[in-house]
C-alpha cells in the first residue's frame, strides 16, 4: 500500500504525538529509576541509622547496668569498711574479739606498715589505691577446724578483704602426762588485709 503526499500530512500530527508519547514514557522511565535509586539509598541509610542508633542504645542499657552492679558491689565494700582509711585498731579487736568467741588459744600477732598493692602486680584504677597491711600470726589450735574457723570470721568482720598468703600448721610439743587442755597444734600464717583508698589528687 503506497501513501499519498496527503495522507502523509494527515498522520503528522498523530505521529508528533506518539514521539512526543515515547519521550515523555521516556522520560518517566528515566526519572522513575532515578527515584527508585535515590529511594534505595535513602532505605539503606535509614536503616543503618537505626541500627546505629539500637547499638548506642544497647551499649548505653549495658553501660547503665555495668554502673549499677559497680555501685552495688562499691556500696557492699563500703558497708564493710574496705573503702577509706585502714582500721587498725578495729583489726586488733576483731581478733581479740574472735579469739574469745571462738575459744582459741593466745594468739601472737604483728601487723607491718601499709603498702602499696601496687608492688604485687595490681593495677591502679580511676582514683582509688588498692593498699594492704601484712598479718603475721601465730596461733596454737586444739585442731585445724580452729584455723578455718578463725579465717572465716576474720574475712566477715575484720574490715578489709583478707587475702591470704601462705599458712603452716605444724604438730605442737606436748608435755608428758599432761592432764589440762593443751594445743595439739601450731600454726604460722600470712595475710594481706587489703583496703581502698580514695586519691583525693585525683
Amino acid at each position: 500500500m503506497k501513501l499519498a503526499r496527503k495522507d502523509l500530512k494527515r498522520l503528522g500530527l498523530p505521529g508528533a504525538a506518539v514521539l512526543a508519547l515515547a519521550l515523555a514514557a521516556a522520560a518517566c522511565n528515566f526519572f522513575a529509576n532515578n527515584y527508585l535509586q535515590e529511594t534505595k539509598v535513602q532505605s539503606a541509610a535509614a536503616s543503618a541509622q537505626r541500627v546505629e542508633v539500637q547499638t548506642r542504645l544497647a551499649r548505653a542499657t549495658e553501660e547503665e547496668h555495668e554502673i549499677k552492679e559497680n555501685l552495688q558491689q562499691y556500696r557492699a565494700l563500703l558497708a564493710r569498711g574496705i573503702v577509706g582509711e585502714e582500721k587498725r585498731l578495729d583489726w586488733v579487736d576483731s581478733i581479740m574479739a574472735i579469739k574469745n568467741e571462738l575459744r582459741l588459744f593466745n594468739i601472737a600477732y604483728d601487723i607491718e606498715p601499709q603498702q602499696s598493692l601496687d608492688a604485687s602486680g595490681a593495677a591502679r584504677g580511676g582514683n582509688a589505691d588498692f593498699v594492704f597491711s601484712r598479718l603475721k600470726l601465730d596461733m596454737p589450735l586444739l585442731h585445724e577446724e580452729d584455723l578455718l574457723n578463725f579465717i572465716g570470721s576474720l574475712s566477715k568482720r575484720g574490715k578489709a578483704h583478707v587475702l591470704a598468703r601462705s599458712c603452716k600448721v605444724s604438730r605442737a610439743e606436748r608435755g608428758s602426762g599432761a592432764t589440762t587442755l593443751v594445743p595439739r597444734l601450731q600454726s604460722t600464717c600470712v595475710f594481706d588485709l587489703i583496703t581502698i583508698h580514695h586519691d583525693k589528687r585525683a
